[in-house]
């Protein structure tokens, strides 16, 4: 079976570290003190086969770019074989309709059990021809179909309203080889007075590295099957807004509070550093509770953070509590709150991914801080669809249902990505006990 171009793009990246691995390896032999000849000669050829290695994969990526290029390019509806034209134009594009090109893929990929050349004649006859056209110009694999990267793209940017990283400001980027290694300045270069003739010491700034990894989320979504009969507007946005869903609060739970365990991402509350956490704040005393949030913000400006994006997320019930308290003179301490959605000058993103029963008597919550201009999503960009009308699922109560004795079909969709911080001092967080209304 041939590779997809991201395989390729992988593979590409895989030779390419092999390559750096063997040039290091030869110059440590050439800068040794004695030079061993023969060592040399061998790490030599091994760097040229590592080279060549890279060369070759690197043009069968650019080979396959180029081929994805020229079928967007020159993709026309009914190529898989529909020889019956349209019925019905084209619809416009509405702005609302944003993303909804993927909830028409997906519907009429269910309704032909994932034959793309049926899936295509049927939103063709439906006068969705661009759609269609789209649809045929992607590789179907054994794990289904991927959606178009332009009409994923949409979908993708329609969750950052759905999920609260993504709308306070990180940073966004691609990983299409799976992986993405940045660079980050981990300690600064210094600088000092001396005398005349005192040697000033030496020193540089320390680096280390943000690694990033493909990490999949699943989306299940089940259809019913009296739907997928038609192909229209209404049954694409309603297949759409169920992906954005389930997809967007699985998102936030994981880049708010994901351990990184069973290759899953590590959300903002497992990078925070310790000394930037603090524990138990009592609801009880107004003026502790202004220390520890005023605290928050200092431990980050004071780690030279540039306050970029900065802002707050919590429970909407935290920040009710916080609007509600009010000074020994019955003022309100925090009246932005209420007025502009904003705390201490920052704005507050609110979210009920954040748990309000931790504790002993589960009367807690987590308020975090944070600079969001130092936390990136690192995303592959490719939304990966597939069906099954056997398969069982658990419902929002976590209850298991069968798709075959509901009539419905299940629809399955994988995107990839992982998230990090470039500099874990940008975060910062506390505990809040009583503050979970």
């Amino acid at each position: 079976m041939a590779k997809s171009i991201d395989d390729l793009r992988r593979a590409r990246k895989a030779a390419a570290d092999k390559m750096g691995e063997k040039a290091e390896a030869l110059a440590a032999l050439e800068a040794a003190d004695t030079p061993n000849t023969e060592a040399i000669s061998g790490a030599e050829a091994e760097f040229a086969t590592a080279q060549a290695d890279f060369e070759a994969v690197d043009k069968q990526v650019k080979r396959a770019e180029a081929v994805e290029s020229a079928q967007a390019a020159a993709a026309v509806p009914g190529d898989a074989g529909s020889n019956q034209a349209p019925l019905a134009s084209a619809v416009p594009k509405d702005p609302e309709h944003k993303g909804v090109e993927v909830g028409l893929i997906v519907g009429a990929l269910a309704a032909h059990k994932g034959d793309v050349s049926r899936a295509v004649a049927q939103l063709d006859k439906a006068g969705f021809s661009q759609v269609a056209a789209a649809l045929n110009a992607t590789d179907s694999t054994a794990g289904g179909v991927t959606v178009p990267r332009p009409l994923a793209s949409d979908l993708i940017e329609m969750l950052r309203p759905r999920v609260v990283v993504r709308r306070a400001g990180v940073k966004v980027v691609p990983m299409p080889a799976g992986q993405l290694r940045k660079a980050r300045q981990a300690a600064s270069a210094s600088a000092g007075y001396g005398g005349e003739n005192v040697a000033p010491l030496a020193s540089a700034p320390a680096f280390d590295s943000v690694d990033q990894s493909f990490k999949k989320l699943r989306a299940i979504v089940p259809i019913s099957n009296s739907l997928l009969a038609y192909s229209s507007i209404q049954m694409g946005m309603l297949v759409r807004d169920d992906l954005l869903k389930v997809m967007g609060a699985r998102e936030d739970l994981a880049f708010l509070r994901g351990d990184g365990t069973n290759d899953t991402p590590k959300g903002m509350r497992s990078y925070i550093p310790a000394g930037n956490w603090i524990g138990s704040v009592a609801g009880t005393d107004v003026l502790v509770i202004d220390q520890k949030l005023r605290k928050l913000v200092s431990l980050v400006e004071d780690s030279n953070v540039l306050m970029v994006k900065p802002g707050w997320v919590m429970r909407p019930g935290a920040k009710n509590f916080l609007a509600a308290l009010k000074d020994a003179n019955g003022n309100k301490m925090y009246p932005s709150i209420d007025d502009k959605e904003e705390l201490m000058g920052f704005p507050i993103y609110t979210t009920t991914q954040l748990p309000n029963n931790l504790g002993t008597n589960s009367d807690e919550t987590e308020v975090m801080f944070a600079d969001f201009s130092y936390l990136m999503i690192g995303e592959s960009g490719v939304l990966r669809i597939a069906q099954s009308t056997d398969a069982a699922y658990l419902d929002a109560s976590g209850t298991m249902q069968s798709a075959f004795a509901n009539d419905q079909t299940l629809m399955r969709a994988i995107s990839e990505h992982d998230f990090a911080p470039e500099h874990d001092v940008a975060l910062a967080g506390l505990q809040g006990v009583g503050w979970a209304l």
